[in-house]
């Protein structure tokens, strides 16, 4: 399948890709575990009501979400703040009412909101990326992220870094093409308070959209969604930074949290501790539901290769003693990782798993491929493989 996901115009813009109590941080919702759930029914996902995405200040005090209307495509942005561990009812967010805005974002500080908003009355599937700040406390007036952040295009979403930097997903790429609706993630740095030229993420760049991104505020992962196959359509993707600072192959999120409905505009608590989402279905080209969902992290974050190992040479009859990177894996929500090497190891290769060594005088010459397993508490469990060669 092409970069275009085919089903209507407000579907390519929607992608835009434990404790058993609660807590008044989330309404004195039950904290979920690693099973999605429906995030405050009734309060936050209301049934009939087409909510898409939600951020929260990292204080815990604020937060904001989308709503959409189905008749025209049109958005809007509510709000609410908790004083003496009450939440206030939602409401519209005074400072962008009259205004057709979506997917609203945090700044890691709490200083500031980014949002979406219509580049015109009638026209609300093209979009330019636009923040609201705050200053001692009171919310001042939005302004448009324009050149290099904004376009001709449809800028879907931004997501921010401690440091200022912007990561978003646009289709500018698609400018002056023909049927050409692709959606990518883009990045800029800003210098002396002005963002600098837009930078393509190309090492997550496929032939479908990649929208919806969230960027932790270390900058140390990403998660974006994707079109997967026709049983799942849209999933959700998460992508880590090795010490190369090189971006590694997206993973499709655990199934225990994508479906085969459609996943999308995910943000992660500034805790690491809860992933919300967006969940829509889909019914006869149009949507027919769509809520925010909450689930526990130990299904989203699994150890990954942080710091590739090198080849390993040895010689015949001769000992030697290798030290494996001890930040050869890491694991977002678990410093304590189980690792193993696999049954092909060579009956005179030691594995120290505690040390991260390799030792052993070889008996024979050869190429060896070893398989090094890191396995976290939530039994998630990610493999790299060591070349060694066995020299004469």
């Amino acid at each position: 399948m092409n970069k275009t996901i085919l089903l209507l115009p407000l579907i390519i813009f929607l992608c835009n890709c434990s404790s058993p109590t609660g807590s008044e941080n989330y309404f004195g919702q039950a904290y979920p575990d690693t099973i999605p759930v429906i995030f405050a029914p009734d309060i936050i996902s209301q049934k009939g009501r087409i909510e898409h995405g939600i951020s929260f200040a990292p204080n815990g005090k604020e937060l904001a979400f989308g709503v959409l209307k189905q008749d025209d495509l049109s958005g809007e942005i509510w709000y609410s703040k908790r004083e003496h561990q009450t939440w206030a009812k939602p409401l519209p967010f005074e400072p962008l009412k009259g205004r057709s805005v979506y997917l609203p974002y945090f700044s890691p500080d709490g200083t500031s909101l980014l949002f979406a908003q219509s580049k015109s009355g009638t026209d609300h599937v093209h979009t330019d990326l636009c923040i609201v700040r705050q200053k001692e406390g009171l919310w001042g007036a939005p302004t448009v992220l324009y050149d290099p952040i904004s376009s001709e295009s449809r800028e879907a979403n931004g997501s921010m870094t401690s440091d200022g930097t912007l990561y978003f997903s646009s289709n500018r790429n698609c400018i002056g093409k023909e049927n050409c609706h692709t959606a990518d993630l883009f990045y800029s740095r800003p210098i002396n308070n002005h963002y600098q030229e837009v930078q393509i993420i190309s090492e997550l760049s496929s032939s479908n959209d990649e929208e919806s991104i969230f960027i932790s505020p270390d900058e140390e992962y990403l998660i974006f969604c994707s079109y997967t196959d026709e049983k799942t359509a849209v999933d959700l993707y998460i992508s880590y930074r090795d010490i190369h600072k090189n971006w590694i192959t997206p993973q499709r999120v655990h199934s225990t949290i994508n479906s085969k409905e459609w996943e999308r505009r995910p943000y992660v608590s500034s805790d690491n501790q809860f992933l919300f989402f967006t969940r829509m279905h889909i019914g006869a080209d149009e949507i027919t539901e769509s809520d925010i969902y909450w689930v526990g992290t130990s299904k989203l974050f699994k150890p990954f290769v942080f710091h590739p190992i090198p080849d390993i040479t040895a010689q015949v009859g001769k000992a030697f003693h290798v030290s494996l990177p001890t930040d050869s894996f890491k694991d977002m929500d678990d410093q304590e990782l189980a690792y193993t090497i696999g049954k092909n190891k060579p009956d005179w290769l030691h594995f120290d798993s505690a040390r991260m060594t390799l030792s052993g005088v070889p008996t024979k010459d050869g190429e060896f491929e070893l398989i090094v397993t890191a396995r976290d508490h939530a039994s998630n469990r990610t493999d790299t493989r060591i070349r060694l060669t066995v020299k004469r």
